[in-house]
């Protein structure tokens, strides 16, 4: 168990891995929307700390506004929307960003997302983790996280792009499994506008892509790709 805490508030409980805990805790503030990249340079001191298994883990910044009973729930590597009736609720929070028509390269994507699982080492001990990886538009390989929950994953991978001052919205997301709701709606929050995944697209992604300008590229493969979106 993760307890994220913000201004000495619970902010969420997740279901993770506990390394990169920062990245985890700089990534899930931005994709979530609570808080805006102009606000980071005025988050404070990190602090973390391990108490009966549970990882506890303490930032200070400035005000966010806390979801209605978000500290009351535990999230897990479900889709996060079980419990939501209908797209138009999904969607409500999320910005439309603008269309990129880059040509994309199958092959060198393919190439992209081997370079990724070699850097997963997690997944490559255990056989249980996820991966996120980032790429730019020169198929160069930026960063790669790994969790056992896909949005920690990439939780993770978004924190550790703001640290290093990496442009999301002029990088691919590479997912090495498949394309949930969730993981389209964190994207979109943080201005990623191409995301590429090795499995299936969730027809709820797919309808939050087309809705909000972004495009996916799911099942790839060899010269072949279901493609999403603009």
């Amino acid at each position: 168990m993760i307890i994220l805490y913000y201004n000495d508030t619970i902010l969420v409980r997740l279901l993770g891995t506990p390394n990169d805990q920062k990245e985890l805790f700089l990534g899930h503030l931005y994709s979530e929307g609570y808080l805006q990249l102009s606000y980071f340079n005025e988050v404070g001191k990190f602090d973390s700390s391990l108490d009966s298994g549970v990882h506890k883990i303490f930032l200070k910044g400035p005000r966010i506004k806390h979801k209605k009973t978000e500290h009351e729930r535990v999230i897990n590597s479900s889709c996060g929307a079980c419990d939501i009736d209908g797209l138009e609720e999904l969607i409500h929070d999320l910005p439309i960003l603008e269309h990129d028509s880059r040509q994309i390269d199958i092959e060198k994507i393919i190439e992209s997302l081997d370079n990724m699982k070699l850097e997963q080492k997690g997944f490559n001990s255990t056989g249980g983790m996820h991966a996120a990886g980032l790429i730019d538009f020169d198929y160069n390989l930026l960063l790669v996280k790994e969790d056992i929950g896909r949005h920690n994953a990439l939780d993770k991978l978004i924190g550790a792009a703001i640290i290093e001052t990496i442009d999301l919205s002029d990088s691919i997301l590479l997912l090495s499994g498949r394309c949930g709701w969730d993981i389209v709606a964190k994207a979109c929050r943080s201005g990623i506008k191409t995301v590429v995944s090795i499995g299936a697209c969730s027809s709820l992604a797919a309808s939050t892509a087309r809705h909000s300008g972004m495009r996916i590229f799911s099942f790839v493969k060899h010269n072949n790709a279901v493609i999403i979106g603009n």
